[in-house]
């Protein structure tokens, strides 16, 4: 019985693995290049200024 838990916790685990990897891939990505960092940059900017109004 305790064995196919092992392998649910394991299986949790690989996943949540991947999907760090692939988030830190994503964000490498994004900052690499100058013009995307200041498009977020000015979108930052607009959700800031329509959350004040």
């Amino acid at each position: 019985m305790l064995l196919p838990i092992k392998f649910l916790a394991a299986s949790i685990f690989v996943s949540g693995m991947t999907a760090g990897a692939v988030c830190g891939a994503v964000v490498g990505y994004t900052f690499s290049s100058p013009k995307r960092v200041n498009q977020l940059k000015d979108y930052v900017k607009k959700v800031s200024e329509a959350c004040k109004k």
